[in-house]
């Protein structure tokens, strides 16, 4: 049987979710950034890059 769970870092590794479900005897499969910091990545392909909007640059400017 299989779930889609929803897990969200402040800071930390990967590694960190798959320790603390393994705790819970939970495999996980898979695993999909879909933001770094505050910037969503979108349909962005691993391992690929993009340049940051206008607004982007200015959210971070502006932290």
């Amino acid at each position: 049987r299989t779930a889609w769970l929803e897990v969200v870092l402040d800071e930390g590794r990967n590694r960190q979710i798959r320790r603390l479900l393994g705790a819970f005897d939970v495999e996980v499969l898979r695993m999909i950034r879909v933001a770094f910091g505050r910037l969503q990545l979108g349909d962005l392909a691993k391992g690929k890059a993009r340049h940051l909007t206008a607004e982007e640059v200015a959210m971070l400017a502006g932290e």
